[in-house]
């Protein structure tokens, strides 16, 4: 008697436990999708070149430069929520960058929201790892890397807008010019320019 009142009762716990889990996943979709905007404020710019001038000279030369330059950008992205905790989504996007003109960023992005209700309003984190090209002639490759955080207000269970916040740097490897004229890649040691940004924006998620 005894043994079954036990098996019954470990039964009616794991059957509580399932249904918990079941009311959980319920409460928010697997499948995300949905686009952002963003304000981008370029604070640093700096560069580092180290090269063979035509005559065979060697030139070395850096800066950097605090200042202010606005741009905007925008992204579409797809993701997966992991749980109701963790999201990971694929950005592509059309952005300006400082003065490296317009760019096509793609990237990765980890989201963490802070609480266990999905349907709530809730704080989040994220990181944001990705490479692209610069729309400059001659075309360029960039990386990007991003971490910021913002807030969540859940509209309803598919559909919530976030506000956000970000720190990020852009960071590539540009041709060099002397006098008009392109160095070759075999005369450069080094051609290392970054941008340093805080942006402001929101996304609508569904």
């Amino acid at each position: 008697m005894k043994r079954l009142l036990f098996i019954l009762l470990a039964i009616s716990l794991f059957n509580k436990s399932v249904n918990a889990r079941e009311a959980a996943t319920e409460r928010f979709s697997r499948l995300t999708y949905g686009v952002e905007w963003g304000y981008v404020a370029t604070v640093h710019s700096g560069y580092h070149y180290n090269y063979f001038a035509p005559e065979g000279f060697r030139v070395d030369e850096s800066d950097n430069n605090f200042g202010y330059w606005h741009n905007a950008d925008m992204y579409l992205h797809i993701g997966c929520n992991l749980n109701v905790r963790w999201n990971m989504s694929m950005f592509v996007g059309y952005a300006g960058a400082g003065d490296l003109h317009n760019v096509i960023p793609v990237s990765i992005r980890a989201t963490r929201y802070f609480g266990n209700d999905p349907l709530s309003d809730r704080w989040l984190t994220f990181v944001d790892l990705g490479s692209g090209i610069c729309l400059r002639s001659p075309v360029q490759e960039i990386l990007v890397g991003k971490i910021g955080g913002g807030y969540r207000i859940s509209l309803s269970k598919d559909t919530k807008l976030d506000f956000l916040f970000s720190a990020r740097v852009t960071y590539t490897h540009p041709y060099i010019f002397y006098d008009d004229t392109q160095i070759s890649h075999n005369k450069i040691n080094r051609n290392n320019a970054w941008l340093s940004a805080l942006s402001i924006g929101i996304s609508l998620s569904f």
